[in-house]
């Protein structure tokens, strides 16, 4: 191991006792047969070749030395031992090459390891072509616990007597790290979303209960309004029955078939009673509890019932009704009976801001238009087929009142929960709050604003249906 050629390059590389008799090494019983005569007129020749020989295999050994990857060789003819041991090896396995060559992997390593370097060696060797190797383990006493991409090829030349075992080694432990954390990441993500489709569920959970609170909500109101209107409806109703009575009293005293009055006072009886069924009707409709029930509806005439069940509240305050319906207007997708609300509670708020003020105007418009961009509050971007944008065809209904209008103060706050402008026991504050609630459950929008006039202007606007 002493000997000047088992040092080329940086530190010990090959084992040149491993290697005698091969190419490029000359010794002293090849001089002897070649005879004196021979020796001496050719021996400035072979000191010259031998001096090559151990050059060219010097730099070998540093090139070996300089390579990023671990080489080793193993003679497999001789019990496996270590014949070339590079640099790098000795980097990864702490294992210099003045201890590794010459010894077998029983000599370096554990036996559990040693078992599985041999095993392999004798597949390659049995097999006779490269072995790829995509993950070895080793403890390292220079890097601890580390993993090798490793490749093995026999080299089999029998007329020299060689069987060799050629190994390339790449330290992968930096990518098996990698790997490990990605797949640590993996399942951290998969925890992740395991969790986001629990908090998902959780929240669709709260969603369709707050929904529900909606509703009760609107209900509740609805109620109110429905208290609100009772005085109302029933002046309407005592009308028609007063006429129904007048009927009957006129018939009681019996028929006359040529009477030619009997026929008139049988249409207006009649007229009477579809009357009060409407009204009737109308008030069991507005105040039924039910889910959102969308349907296709003809604007213009369901503004005109919604009218009529404030009628009394009109008439006794002495205002005017003023309606600008426009005409074409497209149907819209809206739930009769909770829209009715809406109208009913933007109604009544006009006539309360009118009472007390002579000459009092109701003005009602509907109009139909492509929106502009910037008229819509919605996000442009929102993936819902529902959202209103640029270039709709959008429906409009305007209530307009000569009122006193909103303080400039008080009007951002108008939609807040319990807050009321009226005396105290009169409304619950929560009228425009389920207002504004029952319309974004339509997908439209609630704009109020006060009027350069006096009084305020509240603008609905929903989505016309697809007429096609």
């Amino acid at each position: 191991m002493k000997d000047d050629a088992a040092h080329w390059g940086e530190g010990v590389c090959v084992d040149p006792g491993g290697l005698k008799g091969h190419d490029g090494y000359m010794n002293r019983e090849d001089e002897s047969a070649a005879g004196a005569t021979m020796a001496e007129r050719n021996e400035d020749t072979d000191n010259h070749r031998v001096s090559t020989t151990f050059r060219d295999v010097g730099m070998l050994a540093t090139v070996f030395n300089n390579l990023p990857v671990a080489v080793f060789c193993k003679d497999a003819s001789n019990d496996f031992r270590i014949i070339l041991w590079n640099k790098k090896n000795a980097e990864i396995t702490g294992i210099s090459a003045e201890e590794a060559l010459g010894k077998t992997d029983y000599d370096l390593f554990i036996k559990e390891t040693a078992d599985f370097f041999r095993n392999i060696d004798k597949v390659v060797l049995s097999n006779g072509k490269l072995l790829d190797v995509p993950e070895e383990k080793m403890d390292s006493p220079n890097m601890g616990k580390i993993y090798l991409h490793t490749i093995k090829v026999p080299i089999v030349d029998p007329e020299r007597g060689l069987k060799l075992i050629l190994g390339i080694c790449e330290d992968i432990t930096e990518k098996k790290k990698a790997q490990e954390q990605l797949r640590e990441l993996g399942e951290n993500l998969s925890e992740k979303e395991k969790q986001l489709l629990k908090l998902n569920e959780n929240l669709s959970h709260a969603n369709e209960e707050l929904k529900a609170t909606q509703l009760q909500l609107i209900q509740a109101e609805k109620m109110e309004s429905v208290g609100r209107l009772a005085a109302g409806v029933a002046h309407e109703v005592k009308n028609p029955l007063a006429l129904l009575l007048m009927g009957v009293e006129y018939l009681s005293d019996g028929l006359d078939h040529g009477d030619p009055h009997v026929p008139q006072v049988l249409i207006e009886m009649r007229e009477a009673v579809d009357r009060a069924d409407n009204i009737i009707r109308g008030l069991v409709d507005f105040s039924s509890s039910r889910q959102l029930d969308l349907k296709a509806t003809e604007l213009n005439s369901f503004v005109q019932n919604a009218l009529l069940l404030v009628r009394h509240e009109l008439t006794r305050s002495n205002i005017k009704v003023v309606k600008h319906l426009g005409s074409d207007i497209p149907k819209v997708m809206i739930d009769k009976a909770k829209m009715e609300q809406v109208l009913v509670n933007l109604f009544i708020n006009a006539i309360h801001a009118m009472e007390g003020h002579e000459g009092g105007k109701l003005e009602v418009r509907t109009s139909a238009k492509n929106l502009k961009r910037g008229e819509t509050s919605h996000d442009e971007g929102s993936r819902s087929g529902h959202q209103m944008r640029s270039g709709d065809r959008v429906v409009t209904i305007e209530i307009l009142d000569t009122g006193t209008g909103i303080p400039d103060d008080k009007i951002e706050k108008i939609f807040d929960p319990f807050y009321t402008s009226k005396p105290t026991g009169i409304g619950t504050g929560l009228g425009l709050t389920v207002v504004k609630k029952i319309v974004e459950l339509h997908n439209g929008s609630l704009e109020i604003q006060n009027r350069q006039a006096k009084g305020v202007r509240a603008t609905l606007t929903f989505k016309a249906c697809d007429e096609s």
